[in-house]
């Protein structure tokens, strides 16, 4: 089995794993999808809660590959979990990643009830 996601087809028992590699010099990445859902664990049922989400992190090492990002963070859609909660949880997982440090995470939900909400973690001073 190769080491990474990178160029080859990718079965759903391995989503969830974020694969890296290697960088030259350290530098700023910035990830930003309009896609990432979570069920709104406040309704039964199935009502997704889309967010706009902004990852932002030093590369010191290594850089985190996006083809795994993406699978990884498609295990959401099945969750049921707040937006303040995953903003949380997105920046715990990925503070972890060896090669990388200063992770911020911003989520946009989607308008509820005509209000927009901002999520921003760790929190602007």
């Amino acid at each position: 089995m190769n080491d990474t996601m990178l160029g080859r087809k990718v079965d759903e028992s391995e989503y969830g794993r974020l694969d890296t590699f290697e960088i030259e010099s350290p530098m700023t990445i910035t990830f930003y999808s309009e896609e990432l859902q979570a069920l709104c664990p406040a309704v039964e049922g199935i009502q997704p809660d889309i967010y706009e989400m902004t990852l932002t992190y030093q590369a010191v090492t290594h850089a985190i590959e996006s083809k795994s990002l993406k699978l990884w963070l498609v295990q959401y859609r099945n969750q049921r979990i707040f937006g303040e909660h995953l903003a949380i949880e997105l920046h715990q997982h990925l503070s972890k990643v060896d090669g990388i440090s200063n992770v911020k995470v911003r989520l946009v939900q989607n308008i509820r009830g005509g209000i927009v909400t901002y999520i921003d973690y760790p929190s602007i001073p």
